[in-house]
This record gives C-alpha cells, structure tokens and sequence, in this order.
C-alpha cells in the first residue's frame, strides 16, 4: 500500500525546493544554513545583503546560526531542516538546545571564544558597547516540538542564566506546524484591521487561550461605516459571496428599511460572524480592534444592508447580532471558516509612513513603475484588494532601507549612522531634516548603485564559500600565485561581507566621471587599505566607524582619472 502524504510531507517538499536553489546561488555548504536564509528572509524580510551579516553558521559560530537585533532584544536563532522527509517526525533534541545556550555564554563571556567568525564577534562587540539584557532563543526546525529532555534541560539553563545575570531570557520554538501556518499566513495577502462601535459586546465560549470569543449586537451604519473602506476585501475567506436578489436578500433589505420591522431585525436575521488574531475590546468607548479579521458568515446581510443604506433608506433602528471569534490557529482558523462560511496579522506601519516627503516620493515613483511601501506589508495589503497592479520583486522598495540607502549616498556626515544604528538614524528630530530633499531621482540613483555594489560582495562571499573561487579576484584584477596567497588575499578583503553602505558612501565622494566598476574598484582597495592599517579592530566593527567613513571620504575625493591607463587613481 502506497504511503498517504500528509500536508507536512508536501510543504517539506516545497520548501526543500527553495533550499536546494538557495544553496546552490550563495555556496551554502549545507540545506539548514540555506534555511536559515529562506526562514529570516520570507518572514522577517531580511534582504540578501543585510542576511550576510545576520547568519553565523558556519565555522566559529559558536553553536549559533544567526542573530537579529530588534531594538534592545538580541533573539538568538539555531535552525534545522531535515536532509530526508522522514526525518520530520523527530523532536528537537538537547544536543541542540545546548548549542545555543553555550552560543549564548560565549557570546556573552568577557573571555573572547578561541575560534569564532566576525559575525560572531561583531555581535559580541555589540553587547560589549551596550546595555542587553533581553534575550530570545529561537528554535526553527522543521521537525517536532522540543523532546522532553531538550524542554528540561533548556527550562534549566534558562534559570540558571536568569539566577546569575538576571537578563530576561525568553524561549520560543517554530515547529513544522508553525512554519506551514506563517506560509498559509503569507499567502493570504488580505491584511484588514477594522474598529467596529458597538451597542453591546459580551464574553462568549473560550477554549483556553487559543480560541475566544464575544456576542453582541451593533447599529447596522456602525458597521458599515466600519467596513466600507474594506467591502471588496472583508469577504476574502467566505465560502459564499454576494448572490444577489433573492428572497432572503430582498428580506433582509425589506426589513431594514421598513419603520416598523427594522426594530426586530435583531431577532429576524442570524447576524454576522468576524474571525480575527485578535480582538480588542475597549468597554470605556464600546469600541472593538480587530486585527487581521475578516467576515465569514454574514455577506449576504452586509452587502443588502449596504445597497439600504446607499438609497438612503436604511433605518436607525436597524441593530445586527454579531459574533467576533479570536484564534491565531491556522488550522482551527480554516475549520471555522469551512463550518461557518481569516487574514495575517499586519505589521505596524513605518514611521515616517505620513510623512508629507514621503507620500510625495511614493506618488513620484509610482509613475516611474516603482512601488514603495509606506506601510509595512502595504503592496501586498493592496494588491489583494485589487487596487494596485502587480509589480516585479525588484521593483518594490521598503520605506526603511530607501532611506538608509539615501541617507548612506547623499549625507556623508550621516553615511556611518545609517550602517550603525537605525534607532538615532530615525530619530524624530534629526528624520525629517536628512530627508527634506530626497526626490525620486535620488532614490533611484542610489539603489541603482548600492544594487550593482551587492553583486560584487555576493560574488566576494560565493567565492569564500569554496576552497578556491577566482571570479571576485578577475573582478579586482588580482592573480594569487598559490593557494595559501589566495587565501591571504581573500582575507585582506573580509571586510566586504559588511562594507554595503561603506562602499556606497564611498561611491558618492568619487567626482570622476568614469565606468562604475573603475569606481567601485578604487573604493575597494581603498576601504581595505584604510580598514587593514588596524589589526586591532575587526572588520566588521571597522565599516560601521564615523572615523573609518571619514577616512574614506577623504580618500575616494581625491581619486582622478590616469589617462594615460584609462584607469582610477589617488591624488
């Protein structure tokens, strides 16, 4: 008998297929690193530049595969995909959830580790400057849960470190049922918030913590004033659309019209059901937030009560019983929606999202074919509604790098803010005045090169990847006369693997007008003359430093053209 395959079965396929190509365009040595870039980059849409600097994996990580910093929480990862589809069955063993708790204790030790890689010192140089003491460890495995001895001794090490230091230390695991519910998640792209007012909202029938839910009722315009902005997405997930005039449709708008019967729409009609990630209930100002919600019973009510109500006939009186279910389940989510007839969370907006700069550069580029989010997750919130086309992956731009890009090209006395620190590079104060002249010409210019700058330090890390790969040395017009010179020569350039903004400010400070790659290669060799000068300081706290900035700047203004060798060189 032919073995049933499961929906775990079909998605390892799935993603196997990513990991496979994703391992064979970076280098990867094997399919858990690859997953560690899939994993950060679909779901904390971490571009493939800054995933440079964030994986660790590899030798010298210390038991780490990769670190990412959210304001004053460093979460600790440690990743594991299966070489086999069998194997997704086992659970995530104490081995290694003792790898990342001795990750931890060295990342954290004042004795510096006798083998670590510069991402890992680079954080640890991070946590040596700066007052930490908020911690996650994160398990992704696309296996089972944490085994009971892995929980127990994880649960240990966890009081221990609490006990002796008193850092916060939280632990979260992403099983395989988890990453199949993020991919599900991303896949419904119709991302709605709404706030409805209501007459009366009541505690219903809870299972712990998973599942919640309220009764109530509320004034018909309440609710359509809540959703009208959302009509053409709110129905999403229902089984049944609008079906048009019928006799229960053709009821449901005779009653809420008629002066005598509209009082008893209550008890005619069942009403409507919201499924939502979350329900907000502010009893104060009867108000309830819905986060990510969406209608899955009660189209038919919502769409007659709305043709009402635009011939100005719908009555005051006119009240809906409704019922708002709260549920992060994935797979619950769908049963309700199937037995009933339910949307991701959406992420905050950015900061500057009302910006009058930005909504201006957004208005600009949209001409142009580009599309920049304001707002966290906003193409996709849109596209699923129909209100914008579809646009290529390059030609989508997130409001955040725009602007430490921008920032890193235009404004030399704040090029090193943008590679060092978002928090003090989004200050309030300093925000709107770095970007009061930002255009879309200048937008473009500097994606366009800071692009062109990432494949030269893609092609730098493929070529570390491997025990001998020439194309970064042809680039640079280097011959390494053995493999130990080789090795000494990619290691005089490990700079590279964090020098993105660095080699882009850089680029900005050349005033000669030549071909991009004589720029780009004179400001190379330059970055690596500066930043090798000081055995003391690695390279990756190197290309972060103002002083290191400076000094490049200083170098990259006197480069001329030698015309003689149609080539770059110093003054």
């Amino acid at each position: 008998m032919t073995q049933s395959i499961g929906k775990y079965q079909v998605y390892y396929s799935r993603i196997i297929q990513e990991l496979e190509k994703l391992k064979r365009d970076n280098n990867y040595q094997n399919l858990s690193k690859a997953f560690a870039h899939w994993y950060l980059s679909t779901f904390y849409k971490i571009n493939d530049t800054d995933l440079g600097e964030i994986i660790i994996d590899g030798f010298g990580d210390n038991g780490i595969d990769a670190i990412v910093r959210e304001n004053d929480i460093l979460k600790i990862f440690q990743f594991k995909f299966p070489d086999k589809v069998g194997n997704i069955n086992k659970q995530i063993e104490e081995s290694t959830v003792l790898k990342i708790v001795n990750g931890y204790k060295k990342l954290t030790s004042s004795k510096k580790p006798s083998r670590a890689n510069d991402n890992f010192i680079n954080y640890r140089d991070i946590i040596k400057k700066e007052s930490i003491f908020h911690y996650e460890f994160i398990f992704v495995s696309f296996t089972d849960n944490l085994s009971t001895n892995a929980k127990d001794s994880l649960d240990t090490a966890i009081l221990e470190i609490k006990d002796l230091t008193g850092n916060k230390i939280e632990c979260y695991v992403e099983d395989k049922k988890k990453i199949c519910d993020k991919l599900d998640r991303s896949q419904k792209n119709n991302l709605i918030n709404i706030e409805i007012k209501y007459g009366n909202l009541l505690p219903g029938y809870n299972v712990g913590d998973d599942v919640k839910s309220w009764v109530g009722f509320c004034s018909a315009k309440d609710i359509l004033n809540s959703i009208q902005d959302v009509l053409d997405g709110i129905f999403d997930e229902n089984i049944r659309n609008y079906e048009g005039d019928n006799s229960v449709n053709n009821g449901i708008y005779n009653t809420s019209t008629d002066s005598e019967e509209s009082e008893y729409f209550y008890f005619y009609h069942n009403g409507i059901v919201f499924i939502c990630d979350e329900c907000r209930n502010s009893v104060g100002n009867q108000t309830a937030n819905l986060h990510s919600s969406a209608i899955v019973n009660g189209c038919q009510t919502v769409v007659s009560l709305k043709k009402a109500m635009d011939d100005g006939i719908l009555k005051d009186t006119t009240f809906i019983p409704i019922r708002i279910i709260e549920t992060s389940d994935i797979d619950l989510r769908a049963k309700i929606t199937e037995y009933l007839n339910s949307q991701n969370k959406i992420r905050d907006s950015y900061f500057l999202s009302n910006n009058t700069f930005i909504r201006e550069l957004q208005s600009e580029l949209f001409k142009v074919g580009y599309y920049l989010e304001r707002l966290a997750n906003e193409y996709n919130y849109k596209l699923s509604l129909k209100k914008i086309p579809e646009y290529p992956k390059e030609k989508i731009l997130q409001l955040e790098k725009v602007i430490q890009i921008y920032v890193a090209y235009y404004n030399n006395e704040y090029a090193a803010v943008s590679k060092r620190g978002k928090n003090e590079l989004f200050n309030k104060d300093l925000i709107n005045e770095l970007i009061c002249s930002i255009s879309r010409e200048k937008v473009l210019e500097s994606q366009k090169n800071y692009n062109e700058i990432c494949k030269i330090i893609t092609m730098y890390r493929r070529c570390r990847r491997v025990e001998r790969n020439d194309e970064f040395l042809n680039y640079m017009g280097i011959t390494a006369s053995s493999l130990e010179n080789y090795v000494d020569i990619m290691d005089s350039y490990q700079f590279m693997n964090t020098a993105d903004l660095l080699l882009l400010n850089g680029i900005a400070n050349v005033s000669t007008e030549t071909g991009f790659d004589e720029k780009l290669k004179s400001v190379i060799n330059i970055c690596k003359d500066i930043i090798n000068q000081d055995k003391k300081v690695a390279p990756s706290t190197a290309t972060k430093s103002s002083s290191i900035f400076e000094k490049v700047q200083n170098e990259c203004k006197c480069i001329k053209p030698n015309v003689e060798k149609k080539e770059l060189q110093l003054c």
